[in-house]
């Protein structure tokens, strides 16, 4: 089971908390922000209402029992109106408050004389006062105050009050209108609440994503991190999961930069720069593993070592630029022939080292006669000029030597094939006769 980096699992983390966080932070300030404009927004309706019930009150008062307002009687005060008492005149309360469910109270300067409100025995709160700022802000107001906030009985409530004067301007009370604050803020709050829950679902849905895409985001930093980390260890098998590089986003992109980076880094060390054949460190280790193959199944193989003849002549006939040339071209053929069939390296100078994987010597010699034919027939053009090369190769099949000794022993039957006439392939020494 894969260890994860604690970096790893910190920018995980720190993605989900940059995305949810603000979200509850957008929930929060919605909630306070929300919820001060809704209620700003149903108390200013509730306002009208208030007003509107209000102003009806005092003219249904009026019409019913016309008159100025006063206070009559050294005990037991009565408020008349006119000619009529009407202390105990609830009904001038009770009718509006049943039409409008709105608690009505008759003010005269600070004191409720008449009042729907009563405390919890059910009494009427009557003879009770009023702020001292209502009193105030009522003494500079035309058409009335309304306050959002007003205790009365130990409760709050919406109320306005609409200013009463007398027949000489003097103002003598008001007639106070009241809401329960309570029952508002309940709906501001449910109104508040169904937008909080929709932001909620879609920060749930926000994380549930985020959690999968951060998933997926940690598998692919860890299949980037298993591949470069083989890689750095020289593992030349190593494979980039393919899944990260049919990936669309900067991962993909970076997979893939990483991968063609291995290769060119692989290429550098392992590859001759010149014909980009494998070089003779990678040949050792390439042979070296089908030297494995056959201790394991006893699968047997051939080596060949070849060089260019009389290679040095062309670099003295036709300069450096023209071998390179040449060691292009060779190299080319060799490689053709020799892919499907195991592989081909540049073992030093003009000299190429050929293994041909689950192939006897017989079959090796072939193949190698038909390169050899292909060479003679080739024509390497430079600056106008033909040049023609033949190669002469010593080719062994011996798998049970060790690797060194094989080597040595293709490299015995090469010399052997330049010496006895070059542009040939030798295979064994003739032992000569005593």
């Amino acid at each position: 089971m894969p260890v994860k980096n604690n970096k790893q699992n910190s920018m995980a983390q720190r993605l989900l908390i940059m995305v949810i966080l603000p979200m509850l932070l957008l929930a929060g300030a919605t909630a306070i922000i929300g919820y001060n404009l809704t209620l700003s927004s149903l108390s200013k309706n509730l306002k009208n209402e208030l007003k509107n019930t209000a102003a009806m009150t005092a003219h249904t008062i009026d019409t019913l029992v016309p008159g100025d307002y006063s206070l009559v009687g050294e005990e037991g005060l009565s408020l008349m109106k006119g000619d009529t008492d009407i202390t105990r005149r609830y009904d001038l309360v009770d009718e509006a408050n049943a039409l409008t469910g709105l608690e009505i109270s008759v003010i005269y300067h600070d004191t409720r004389i008449l009042t729907t409100i009563c405390d919890k025995e059910r009494v009427r709160i009557v003879g009770t006062g009023i702020a001292a700022q209502v009193e105030d802000k009522l003494a500079g107001s035309e058409d009335g105050v309304f306050f959002t906030k007003t205790l009365i009985n130990y409760e709050n409530y919406f109320s306005y009050y609409y200013p009463l004067y007398n027949s000489d301007d003097t103002l003598v009370g008001a007639i106070e209108i009241c809401s329960p604050y309570k029952p508002l803020s309940r709906n501001a709050w449910s109104t508040i609440l169904i937008i909080i829950a929709m932001i909620v679902f879609v920060t749930i849905l926000l994380t549930i994503h985020i959690y999968h895409y951060n998933r997926s985001l940690e598998q692919a930093i860890e299949k980037l991190m298993t591949f470069t980390k083989q890689a750095a260890k020289g593992n030349d098998s190593a494979e980039l999961d393919q899944s990260l590089l049919t990936r669309d986003d900067e991962l993909g992109t970076i997979g893939a930069s990483v991968l063609e980076m291995h290769r060119s880094l692989r290429d550098m060390m392992d590859k001759d720069p010149l014909t980009k054949l494998f070089n003779r460190r990678s040949a050792n280790r390439k042979l070296d593993l089908i030297r494995s193959h056959y201790t394991e199944g006893r699968r047997s193989y051939s080596v060949a070592i070849g060089d260019i003849d009389f290679f040095k002549k062309v670099n003295d006939t036709y300069g450096h630029d023209a071998g390179d040339i040449v060691l292009v071209t060779v190299a080319d053929i060799l490689q053709k022939h020799l892919k499907p069939l195991g592989f081909v390296a540049r073992w030093g100078g003009e000299e190429f080292l050929m293994v041909f994987d689950k192939m006897e010597i017989k079959e090796a010699e072939a193949e190698l006669w038909k390169i050899l034919e292909e060479l003679r027939a080739t024509e390497i053009e430079y600056e106008n000029m033909i040049i023609r090369v033949t190669m002469s190769f010593g080719v062994v099949c011996a798998p049970e030597l060790t690797q060194d000794e094989i080597i040595k022993l293709a490299d015995e039957n090469l010399y052997y094939a330049k010496e006895s006439g070059r542009n040939r392939v030798t295979s064994y020494i003739p032992v000569p006769e005593e």
